[in-house]
């Protein structure tokens, strides 16, 4: 699925401009999940997003079973996970189960995968998951889910899967297959992205500053493989919230990141409102985002963390601020 061109001067040169779009993150509240998405589609939104979790503190629905929800609710909206963590599923149970949303939203489906984090390794090993060659299987997970969504009896031969003569149904809507984005923070990982995926997705939790050193390591590698930009997707989750002031938002803020991520291993809950949040009027978050675009962001998945339908009307207006499309 990778696209290679042989056309002269840089990858930057090469990208013809695409229109900014703007996903909203669904909320894990059951009763919610159908107003928050039919609002986010009226609202001009053009893709709402769930994520992957084995366990959690906090209560959370499984994010496929949502977007199977959400895709008999919605009519144009693209349905996203972020991102399903290799080893967790069996890459042929998981085309099938991936292929059978897509054939229920009508080919709108797009896949985030990444190899998850060392701190849940032993959760996952104690309950019987594989957890060994993370990277391995993350990239023949992904050369088998394509082989089986693309030939009619499929065949496959790798370290860790090996088959042929094998069928599959239902075929994904979208062929080859859904668009594969990666998520990826170290420089090995992005440049992986580059090479075998459709796109990479930057953490919510990574700061402004972080994603764009990140970008710069994307846009290199575009470059060198010799890779049109226009078929790589690069997109971010963003947490926001939208008030009167910075203030008001900053104190909304706090205590939710606080309940989100006290305790975690890896993220600092206490600095994380000024260190990864977008937050304060409309224009003020609009210009915060708008730089992300003009870095080379394709996409932007918004976070709500608090009074989620209230301020998804808020965000929406974002939507025509920064993309141009028609207030609804």
């Amino acid at each position: 699925m990778v696209a290679v061109t042989d056309d002269a001067g840089s990858a930057a040169d090469r990208a013809a401009p695409r229109a900014p779009r703007l996903a909203v993150g669904a909320p894990s509240t059951p009763d919610m999940l159908v107003p928050f998405a039919q609002s986010a589609e009226r609202l001009g939104f053009t893709g709402i997003w769930t994520q992957d979790s084995l366990s959690a503190d906090n209560f959370s629905l499984d994010g496929l079973h949502v977007l199977s929800y959400l895709a008999a609710a919605t009519e144009r909206l693209r349905l996203g996970i972020g991102v399903l963590y290799s080893g967790r599923r069996n890459p042929a149970v998981q085309a099938r189960e991936l292929a059978t949303i897509d054939q229920l939203s009508r080919g709108r489906l797009t896949v985030g995968l990444g190899v998850g984090l060392d701190y849940h390794r032993p959760t996952l090993a104690a309950l019987g998951i594989q957890t060994d060659r993370p990277v391995r299987r993350l990239i023949e997970g992904i050369d088998v889910m394509r082989a089986l969504w693309s030939q009619d009896e499929a065949a496959y031969d790798g370290e860790l899967y090996s088959f042929s003569g094998i069928r599959s149904q239902p075929d994904p809507v979208q062929q080859p297959g859904p668009p594969i984005w990666i998520g990826a923070r170290a420089e090995p990982a992005l440049r992986r992205a580059v090479r075998i995926a459709d796109g990479w997705t930057g953490a919510g939790p990574a700061a402004t500053d972080d994603f764009l050193k990140q970008l710069a390591i994307v846009q290199q590698a575009l470059d060198e493989e010799g890779r049109d930009p226009a078929t790589f997707t690069i997109s971010k989750s963003v947490y926001i919230a939208v008030e009167d002031s910075e203030d008001v938002a900053r104190q909304r803020l706090i205590p939710e990141f606080e309940k989100a991520y006290g305790g975690n291993p890896v993220y600092n809950a206490a600095d994380m409102t000024e260190r990864v949040a977008v937050f304060g009027t409309v224009d003020h978050c609009a210009q915060r985002l708008g730089e992300l675009f003009d870095a080379g962001a394709d996409e932007l998945i918004l976070y709500p963390m608090y009074d989620r339908l209230a301020q998804l009307e808020a965000i929406g207006e974002l939507v025509p601020a920064l993309t141009g499309a028609p207030r609804p």
